[in-house]
């Protein structure tokens, strides 16, 4: 942790506390002043005190739109709980539609997500393991409510580490417009959204209206120094290894078993650049000091491919409420959501098998091609085909009709929800496996002459069929019907005992269909392509029980029993207590089990897709240079189904405790901690090259065979050539062990009145004492040393706001949002440690409530215009760090 910078953060607001997102803890009141149960999230059993025994943050609308924030998504990937951040639609993927929230650092599939207390939608893009929260509604939205422990005894599966329940307006009255635009200093990133709502109230119920409309413009690689290609200072630039957003699939010669597999530049022309002879974004040729005596003319990806996409999205939510009788209430609702983005990547590059040995001819405007041996190949750049363009185009529907009512002295509640989730995609650009090589001309016999299309030669024009489209599209329904029913069961000096009892019924399916070639895997370059179907159907009986064991003291115990159709089932327990030492002062503690079911796509999906960059940790050992292995290789992988796949299992604990500490001042303390059995998740590509390789070290010592990397983990597998480069890598999902988590959240907040104004301040403070998990390590799997506070895993993150109400109609408002330092295993040459800078965002607003009803707001987010934080590589963590820089929003709003 760098110390220095957190100590100063700290020091500059401790005066003045607390946090955005702060607990709730007012009852609500009927017209008869009467204090009314209210149901909070975490339990099914309404309640007065609305601090309960597990701890809940609240994040109001007025909260999300003081701190600049234009979706709900933004809200919740910012918060402090959201501890090593989490996806939030980045590009060149096929997640690229989606943004997720990650509770304690956990997987996105470890979050539940609820509307109005129900399960949200699952996106078929996530595998149907997470919900979008790019789809919620924000103008709909009246608060947030986040439950930071586990809840799977009164949820079910994928409450491990916490829960997000999005509640929406229902008492609003009137009609109201909202306009926002946003523009970086920096190029890309434009945003602008408006909305429409409008609310009726009466006496036998209600109806809300809210329509929303959003628009983000792309941002490209090359708007931004810091991803823009560029070789590292002080490198040799002639150098391929030296430079960052190159590929060398540009036009790049792989002479192949006959040749050595060298690889090489297409001509000979020493007085020429690659640049020169097929366009600006070309760069060499350069040699590469990993694979002596190869060049390239590599590829500047950058200026095509974007970093965030181009996105559209409309919701459309309609609440209705209406009291059949003064005992019962019928609630209907409905939410369409549509989504659509365009991903934007460089040119395919692809591979051109040549049927014959190519000839060395110089061509009219003087070019000296390089010769080829028969079995040799061009990495080749489809530059002339334009750009890969991928449209997602989300569609999400949500309907929910229920009852709840009062019969004599028991609380019942009915309901049936439905939704559905839709994705297309239609993408262009793509290559056409081995097409191109049906295009490629050949040596007349008779004239000795070259006819027909040649790649090394930029004025030979490819013919068509060489490129295709990707289709794709996916589904997720779920089904539910839902009941039960709460009372006193009997009563103690201390109160009466109160019961919940229910249970559900759920139908879950996902169907994943991709076009015929991409799934045949005839379609290069584009993420994703599997298909798959898969159902299950879920039933569950839960209870709640809350006892007062004294005035001051009150018990609560939960449990749960799922019984899945197609891996079995899990019953599950929770006790939590409550206990208020003095009026001002509670304690509360709960321990629980909880569990995650295997998605339907990592039981049923078939392989899919992706590139990246792959250490070639084998390559690296077979020359002695494990320890310190910098190559890396440009592959496919493929990611495929595991049918043996087993549900996780978890076990969390929570100690906390609020103080009421002034009548305008209060503070929570949460100790927390998480643990994790049977983890669902892909070793990295890395780490299992890494395993291998030491693997073949033992083996090679004890004179042993080497292993297959499928006889380690079955169903994995990586391809290699003659020469040591990787060529692909199969992987799949496993159970891969445990992992353990722990840390403390405190929330301090402070409100004071002044003869200037009105001051609330808040401080949100979360940090990771712990954060272990199982990795290979020596040829082994073992638990991990302590992540917390390393590589991409901040130990602390802290938000700051102060919101300052002056004159009446005038309010300015400051948030900060500190992510700490990482530490890193990377030793610099003067013998130091690397260390990832700690960052702190500032958002700085001013609002002014003008006297037509209306309100005008205007604000800096990332006023420093701070970048992200750099590794040694100067790559970073897109899911911690801003990428918009310093930008400017102005807001509208207009209510009649």
């Amino acid at each position: 942790m760098n110390m220095n910078k957190l100590a100063k953060f700290v020091g500059l607001t401790c005066g003045s506390i607390v946090a955005l997102s702060s607990p709730v803890y007012a009852a609500e009141q009927n017209e008869d002043g009467e204090v009314e149960r209210i149901a909070v999230t975490g339990s099914r059993i309404k309640r007065v005190d609305m601090e309960g025994a597990s701890p809940v943050t609240t994040i109001t609308a007025d909260d999300m739109i003081a701190a600049g924030f234009t979706t709900v998504g933004d809200a919740l990937r910012a918060s402090n709980l959201n501890s090593f951040g989490s996806y939030g639609g980045t590009a060149n993927n096929s997640w690229s539609s989606q943004a997720t929230i990650q509770l304690k650092g956990a997987g996105p599939g470890h979050t539940l997500i609820l509307l109005d207390g129900k399960r949200m939608a699952k996106s078929p893009v996530l595998g149907g393991d997470a919900a979008n929260i790019n789809t919620i509604p924000s103008a709909a939205v009246e608060r947030v409510e986040i439950l930071s422990d586990g809840a799977s005894a009164v949820y079910g599966t994928d409450a491990v580490a916490g829960v997000v329940n999005i509640i929406l307006k229902k008492d609003f009255e009137g009609i109201e417009f909202k306009a926002r635009v946003e523009r970086p200093e920096a190029e890309g990133g434009n945003s602008k959204n408006f909305s429409f709502s409008g609310g009726l109230n009466s006496e036998l119920g209600s109806l809300v209206f809210t329509m929303e409309h959003y628009q983000k413009s792309k941002v490209l690689m090359a708007d931004r120094d810091y991803t823009a290609a560029m070789p590292s200072l002080g490198d040799d630039p002639q150098d391929y290894r030296s430079w960052r957003g190159l590929s060398q699939t540009g036009r790049t010669l792989d002479m192949g078993s006959n040749g050595g597999w060298a690889w090489l530049a297409p001509f000979t022309n020493n007085d020429l650049t690659c640049a020169e002879v097929y366009g600006e974004r070309f760069v060499g040729p350069l040699t590469d000091s990993k694979y002596g005596g190869d060049t390239a003319c590599a590829y500047d990806y950058t200026h095509a491919a974007a970093l965030d996409v181009d996105r559209e999205r409309t919701n459309t939510l309609i609440n209705y409420t209406y009291n059949i009788t003064d005992d019962i209430e019928l609630t209907a609702r409905a939410y369409w959501a549509a989504n659509k983005t365009i991903d934007q990547s460089a040119p395919v590059p692809g591979t051109i098998y040549f049927n014959e040995a190519m000839p060395a001819y110089t061509t009219a405007e003087g070019l000296d091609l390089r010769a080829t041996p028969v079995g040799a190949s061009m990495k080749y750049r489809y530059d002339t085909s334009g750009n890969r363009h991928k449209e997602n185009h989300d569609n999400m529907y949500d309907i929910l009709i229920g009852l709840t009512g009062t019969t004599g002295e028991v609380d019942w509640d009915l309901s049936a929800t439905y939704n559905r989730y839709n994705n297309f995609v239609w993408g262009t650009g793509y290559e056409l496996a081995r097409a191109a090589s049906d295009l490629l001309g050949s040596v007349d016999p008779d004239t000795g002459v070259f006819e027909g299309w040649d790649p090394r030669d930029p004025k030979s024009a490819m013919p068509e069929g060489a490129t295709a489209n990707f289709d794709m599209r996916q589904t997720a329904s779920y089904s539910e019907i839902s009941g039960g029913a709460s009372y006193e069961i009997f009563e103690l000096p201390a109160g009466g005992v109160g019961m919940y009892l229910g249970a559900s019924y759920r139908e879950e399916s996902l169907d994943s269909q991709a076009d015929a070639l991409s799934a045949a895997g005839k379609i290069k370059g584009a993420s994703g392509g599997g298909g798959g179907i898969g159902e299950r159907d879920i039933k569950a009986v839960f209870t709640e029980l809350s006892l007062p064991i004294l005035e001051n003291l009150d018990l609560n115990l939960a449990a749960r029993y799922d019984d899945y159709s197609d891996f079995g089932d899990t019953f599950n327990p929770q006790v939590s207590i409550r206990y208020n030492v003095i009026e001002q002062l509670l304690l509360r503690a709960s321990w629980g089990t909880g569990f995650k079911a295997p998605s339907l796509a990592q039981l049923n999906q078939d392989p899919s897709e992706g590139w990246g960059d792959v250490t070639n940790y084998l390559s690296c050992y077979e020359a002695g240079e494990l320890d310190s292995c910098g190559v890396e290789d440009n592959i496919p992988t493929y990611i495929g189904k595991n049918t043996e796949l087993k549900p996780e299992e978890s076990e969390s604990y929570n100690l906390g405790a609020v103080w009421d500490i002034t009548d305008n001042i209060n503070m929570t303390v949460d100790y927390w901690k998480l643990s994790t059995d049977n983890l669902i998740d892909t070793m990295g590509e890395d780490a299992l090259l890494l395993f291998l390789a030491k693997q073949w070290e033992a083996a090679d010592a004890a004179g042993q065979p080497r292993a297959e990397l499928g006889d380690l983990f079955p169903g994995t597998s990586v391809t290699r050539n003659s020469a040591g480069r990787l060529v692909s890598m199969q992987n799949r999902n496993i159970n891969l062990g445990e992992t353990e988590r722990e840390g403390i959240d405190a929330n301090v907040a402070a409100t004071f009145e002044t003869g200037i104004g009105e001051f609330k301040l808040g401080l949100a403070w979360s940090h990771y004492i712990k954060y272990t998990e199982t990795s290979p390590e020596d040829g082994a799997l073992v638990v991990s040393h302590n992540k917390a506070g390393k590589w991409d895993n901040p130990d602390d993150r802290i938000s700051f706001t102060t919101n300052y109400f002056f004159a009446e109609d005038h309010n300015l408002y400051y948030k900060a949002d500190y992510i700490d330092s990482q530490s890193t295993n990377f030793v610099e040459d003067n013998g130091s440690t690397f260390e990832i800078d700690s960052v702190i965002y500032h958002t700085l607003t001013y609002t002014y409530d003008m006297p037509w009803n209306n309100t005008i707001s205007l604000g800096v987010n990332n006023l420093t215009d701070e970048e992200p934080a750099f590794d040694y590589n100067g790559g970073y963590e897109a899911s911690l760090y801003d990428i918009n820089g310093r930008s400017y929003w102005a807001s509208f709003t207009q209510r009649f």
